[in-house]
């Protein structure tokens, strides 16, 4: 059985609704309280029967990538449930479509409900006293999940300022080939413009940075910043060069940067290791190529054992 199943995610779902082709859900944990947005497309087609099947063929990659442009695009859009709605306006005014959206089944429903879990599922743990997930406490949260709950971008020019800057680590090589423009295009969301626009616009400027809010959310600017560079797969001396030259201008000490990088690889590891259980035991391909990431972005042997180990105890598997 997945580690992760409808029926132990049930209690926890305080709203659901079906906007278009997609299910937006609020996750609720009656006791500590924890409510997290979510959202997942309904495929047709596709049950619960085969959410473990899917996540099985997601290699390492994709799983980061996936998880780092929902988290990004949680920050900068507006909201689930409201994002959804707007994304989806043409379809809603379709009567054509609208009778599509009718004939999607329940099972078809349950199964987006369970992906959309899976996206926000490190804001929860297994519980198996209870057999359920419960929400994660402070404690139980990981330091990537903790600053951005506690440190939040949410002003419009702060977040505009965060989509340049990671445009400009992309093109920290000189280019954007197809594959980080479409990479970009799934959460630079059009309000803040295009990539292109955002391109032409060149570097910050030290006086652009400066406006931004005071506080940690420039730690949790310059935390997404290295997310972004690592989802690249390979971290280029340019993307550090200018993540680390940001930091200065936002007033993050050298000592809080590396700490931030850290949790970073820490989340995006923890990312691969949902495509490595996703069964509820281990793929040993699937480990060998979330290690090898691993490596890739500087995390050391220790790092990750310790890293797998905590993995597995938050989702009550041995």
């Amino acid at each position: 059985m997945s580690e992760i199943s409808y029926d132990r995610i049930q209690p926890l779902i305080a709203a659901s609704e079906q906007r278009g082709s997609a299910m937006a859900v609020t996750f609720t944990c009656p006791t500590t309280g924890t409510s997290v947005e979510a959202s997942a497309s309904i495929q047709r087609g596709k049950g619960l029967a085969d959410v473990a099947k899917q996540s099985a063929k997601k290699n390492v990659m994709w799983s980061i990538r996936s998880a780092v442009s929902r988290t990004v695009r949680g920050v900068l859009g507006s909201g689930i449930l409201g994002r959804v709605g707007n994304d989806l306006a043409r379809e809603v005014m379709s009567n054509v479509e609208q009778g599509a959206r009718d004939s999607f089944s329940d099972d078809e429903k349950q199964a987006a409900i369970v992906r959309a879990f899976e996206s926000v599922s490190s804001r929860f743990a297994f519980d198996p006293k209870a057999g359920r997930f419960v929400g994660a406490s402070a404690a139980e949260q990981s330091g990537f999940d903790r600053q951005l709950t506690s440190a939040p971008v949410t002003e419009r020019y702060d977040r505009g300022v965060l989509a340049r800057l990671l445009v400009e680590i992309a093109a920290a090589d000189g280019k954007v080939d197809a594959d980080e423009r479409a990479f970009l295009e799934q959460f630079v969301t059009p309000d803040l413009g295009t990539i292109d626009d955002l391109l032409r616009r060149g570097a910050l400027s030290g006086a652009e940075l400066g406006e931004t809010s005071q506080g940690a959310s420039r730690e949790t600017t310059i935390m997404l910043a290295w997310a972004v560079a690592f989802a690249d797969e390979e971290l280029e001396l340019s993307e550090t060069r200018r993540i680390v030259e940001v930091a200065g201008a936002l007033g993050v000490s050298n000592e809080r940067t590396e700490a931030l990088k850290r949790e970073a690889q820490l989340h995006l590891y923890a990312q691969a290791l949902g495509n490595v259980y996703a069964s509820g035991s281990q793929d040993a391909s699937a480990k060998a190529e979330a290690d090898r990431f691993a490596a890739r972005i500087g995390m050391t042997s220790d790092d990750i054992d310790r890293a797998d180990a905590q993995y597995r105890k938050r989702r009550g598997l041995i």
